[in-house]
């Protein structure tokens, strides 16, 4: 046991000056070594889902530096401890997660696991039909988007259907880097020959991150002829990226063209109810108790990506279980405290419920008053600035959906709204300069 102590406490050491303060005080603080057995350092956390996470997000990152300090492979593993853990705080089932050896599919990234929205119901519908007939439509399918907007899932969930199914197809997910340093691999051993037939014989490949190939002329060019053998057999091709192929910078144009050809999918970030939703549910899978106006303040104050909800959430129930207080009991005072830390350098998100609740404000009415059916001047004119300025500073939104927030039939009214103020401006300095107030106070 001295051994392992010895050893973990050298690896905290080195995980504190590469992390955040805040960052190790949350993750790092409450675990300690349970034992090394055959190379295979077992860490304690607090609970199961704190295990779950550090394995989910930490784990490689851990074994490096065990590396790094040993010169010797460590296998890192994460247990819970539930004996600090409040009486209704299970976590019966957040049970780990092991990765396919053969597949490289993380079982939790399922189609049942993924919460559906506005902001992906195109791309989940789409990787929903690619499961059902893979190499059959929409070859390739290139999902992107934002990090940490479920981009990962949803391919995986298509394999994991696949699998779950016993569909009688070969399915492999990696990663760019992976696939890269495979490549280099191969070319030192003079095995290029085994590379090439190991990635050209899946029924299913999924590369994540293509966009890391950019620059890489002789990963482009192997990957080039890896994607023309697999297409012509019919085999299904899925990928993922930050951005759509054409701004790939130093990405070949007879890439661009056949990541192209099949569909693009894009997801974008969550509006307010599906992150409560994704709050929902990840409450509902560990078995865990909130109040509502927690998970609601959380959806609106972070609303950048889905990792930012989940990191919230923890360090909630971290306040939790390092209390010894039961998760229902926790109120909003609580959390605005416990997330002060992540809020400081946050602005708020533009919406059109805060661009709504600004103009309103500037023009002294009420923030309901200017969804009013009136054409009274000291509303109607309040009520145009609001959705001008919602179409100019929310440019990623339709139409359709300003003109729903503010009860409209269609989207004329919206393209009206912007002729007029558009006009008026041209000739008002004083209007020019409120708006630039109200732009200021919204973007603050």
């Amino acid at each position: 046991m001295a051994e392992t102590q010895n050893l973990w406490s050298q690896i905290l050491k080195e995980i504190k000056q590469q992390v955040e303060p805040q960052t190790f005080s949350t993750w790092f603080d409450k675990t300690e070594e349970f034992s090394l057995v055959n190379d295979t350092l077992t860490i304690k956390a607090p609970t199961k889902f704190f295990a779950d996470w550090l394995d989910q997000h930490y784990k490689s990152f851990i074994e490096e530096i065990a590396y790094n300090l040993t010169a010797e492979k460590i296998v890192v593993d994460f247990i819970g401890s539930t004996n600090n853990a409040p009486n209704n705080y299970s976590f019966s089932k957040s049970s780990k997660f092991d990765v396919s050896l053969d597949t490289g599919l993380n079982p939790r990234y399922t189609f049942g696991r993924f919460v559906v929205g506005n902001n992906n119901h195109f791309a989940f519908s789409a990787a929903q039909a690619v499961a059902d007939k893979p190499g059959k439509i929409y070859n390739p399918l290139f999902i992107y988007g934002g990090v940490g907007l479920g981009k990962t899932h949803l391919m995986q969930g298509v394999g994991n259907s696949i699998v779950n199914n016993k569909i009688n197809k070969k399915v492999l997910y990696i990663t760019t880097e992976d696939f890269t340093n495979e490549m280099i691999s191969a070319i030192q051993t003079n095995s290029t020959i085994n590379f090439r037939k190991k990635f050209r014989t899946f029924d299913i490949l999924m590369i994540d991150d293509i966009h890391f190939l950019a620059g890489k002329e002789g990963s482009q060019e192997e990957f080039f002829h890896t994607f023309n053998t697999l297409y012509n057999a019919k085999k299904q091709i899925i990928l993922t990226s930050d951005r759509p192929p054409k701004e790939i910078k130093q990405l070949q144009d007879r890439l661009i063209s056949r990541f192209e050809w099949g569909l693009l999918a894009d997801i974008k970030r969550p509006n307010y109810e599906t992150r409560v939703a994704i709050l929902r549910q990840k409450c509902d899978e560990e078995d865990i108790t909130l109040k509502d106006e927690i998970l609601e303040f959380i959806a609106e104050n972070f609303d950048d990506n889905i990792r930012q909800l989940e990191g919230s959430l923890v360090k909630i129930l971290a306040f939790s279980s390092y209390k010894n207080i039961k998760p229902h009991q926790i109120e909003v005072t609580d959390v605005k405290k416990i997330l002060e830390d992540m809020m400081a350098n946050r602005k708020r998100p533009v919406t059109l419920d805060l661009i709504q609740e600004e103009v309103a404000k500037y023009f002294e009415i009420g923030k309901n008053q200017i969804k009013e059916p009136t054409r009274k001047k000291e509303i109607a004119f309040p009520r145009q600035i609001a959705m001008y300025l919602s179409a100019k500073l929310i440019p990623h939104i339709s139409l359709l959906e300003i003109a729903n927030h503010y009860n409209k039939k269609d989207h004329t009214t919206i393209i009206h709204a912007k002729k007029i103020i558009t006009q008026k401006l041209g000739k008002d300095q004083n209007l020019k300069s409120k708006i630039n107030e109200i732009t200021e106070a919204i973007t603050k």
